[in-house]
């Protein structure tokens, strides 16, 4: 997705208008669940399971993308989700699906496409937070808690990833000349997307206002940057 590097960021224009804005707490149960559902949780695979643990950091954006795809799917087909907010899932899966295509597919996308890519990375950083049964209902257990199952899979491969990252993403490379500088506000950037994940994982009992926007902060940059968050 090199032809990304011809797009301005579109970050501050979804920090302001995005479709899907929920003004409702975040719930304050987490899940609990029988053996049952434990092990019909784990009969949901994802596209790059198969990677090693290098694999997964080298490839972190398909490996992350590959996660959130077939759970994304599952909970669209089981939840209840309103008719005018179903374009907005559409988008977001549509996006998750570019973002496995192979390589030779890759080179002959456009730059229009690049765009509806990045757009519908936004709707699900959007979508994330409230797939689950607290925010609407949802008829198989498998997806109750879409938004923690995608969060808990994703959290410590990020961690790894952003350890061992080395290619900050072109946008620092045009606003910072100096390298150290470069990976510095790239590392700040990863903490941020880290933090979004952690609140994801293991929701606080006690949900504060500065919290909940740093996380949807977070998820946006994870958006943002996601097609360029490869070690190879």
């Amino acid at each position: 997705m090199h032809l990304l590097k011809k797009i301005t960021s579109l970050y501050h224009f979804f920090q302001t208008s995005a479709t899907i804005r929920h003004n409702i707490p975040f719930s304050l149960q987490s899940k609990g669940g029988d053996m049952k559902e434990e092990m019909k949780k784990q009969t949901v695979t994802f596209p790059g399971e198969e990677l090693d643990e290098r694999e997964r950091v080298w490839y972190f954006g398909n490996y992350a993308a590959g996660v959130c795809l077939p759970l994304t799917e599952g909970f669209v087909r089981h939840a209840q989700i309103p008719e005018k907010l179903k374009p907005v899932y559409d988008k977001a899966i549509y996006a998750l699906r570019q973002m496995l295509k192979d390589d030779k597919e890759k080179e002959q996308v456009d730059l229009e496409e690049c765009v509806r890519t990045l757009i519908g990375l936004h709707h699900f950083a959007d979508c994330l937070p409230f797939m689950n049964k607290e925010y609407v209902e949802v008829d198989d257990d498998a997806y109750t808690q879409t938004s923690q199952q995608i969060a808990q899979r994703i959290l410590p491969i990020l961690k790894d990833f952003a350890c061992r990252t080395q290619f900050p993403p072109d946008y620092f490379c045009r606003i910072y000349m100096d390298m150290k500088e470069q990976c510095n506000h790239w590392d700040a950037a990863l903490q941020e997307m880290i933090f979004a994940f952690e609140y994801l994982a293991n929701p606080p009992k006690v949900h504060e206002k500065n919290d909940i926007k740093r996380m949807q902060t977070g998820l946006h940059l994870f958006a943002e940057y996601l097609q360029e968050m490869y070690n190879v």
